[in-house]
């Protein structure tokens, strides 16, 4: 049987400069990492607030989108001479399978012989009618996106628990004063999907 000495105990001077073992993970190694994603989902997914946000940017993207596919449209629709003088889409009834009126693209092309008037230069004309005609008349879309934008900037703030800028009350997000959303202008539009020029 062997006999041990006695245990020495460490002085009050060594436990003062050693490490906390209890509260340091260095002694240890971890073969994994929780990713961002799994954070969000342990604590029940992202808040609200930043849900709304994304909410609403798609919302303003699927807007444009629909903006875009309407201007796309109504470019086609100018080369086959389908807008009247008022700037309306006129729907032919005889359309072929890829949805083109090829009578009404002959006549069309007939009509500008007999005038003499350039092709590209009558359909920007045409265009540019029925652009302007769907920008005075695009009340619904624009306008449901005004409502959401307004309900939106008078949720977030408030929801997102901004800070506010001691010196001029202003919300502050992020560190930078924050911006509330709008609702593009009938001149943004025109910046972004302008009228056609000839070539």
């Amino acid at each position: 049987m062997s006999r041990r000495g006695p245990i020495e105990k460490p002085s009050s001077r060594d436990r003062a400069t050693a490490k906390p073992r209890a509260l340091s993970l260095d002694e240890f190694s971890f073969n994994f990492t929780v990713s961002t994603g799994d954070r969000l989902r342990a604590y029940g997914g992202p808040p609200a607030y930043v849900l709304r946000l994304r909410r609403m940017e798609q919302d303003q993207e699927s807007y444009f989108n629909a903006l875009q596919e309407r201007y796309d449209a109504l470019w086609r629709a100018a080369a086959a001479g389908s807008i009247d003088e008022e700037g309306r889409e006129v729907r032919q009834a005889l359309l072929d399978e890829q949805g083109r009126d090829r009578i009404g693209e002959l006549q069309h092309a007939r009509r500008l012989f007999r005038e003499g008037r350039d092709e590209q230069v009558d359909r920007c004309e045409s265009f540019n009618r029925a652009w302007l005609r769907h920008l005075e008349l695009d009340f619904s879309g624009l306008g449901e996106l005004c409502a959401r934008i307004d309900a939106f900037n008078e949720v977030f703030p408030i929801e997102a628990n901004l800070a506010t800028d001691p010196k001029t009350g202003a919300y502050l997000w992020m560190g930078k004063p924050w911006q509330s959303l709008a609702a593009p202008s009938r001149d943004e539009l025109l910046e972004r999907f302008p009228l056609r020029q000839p070539v």
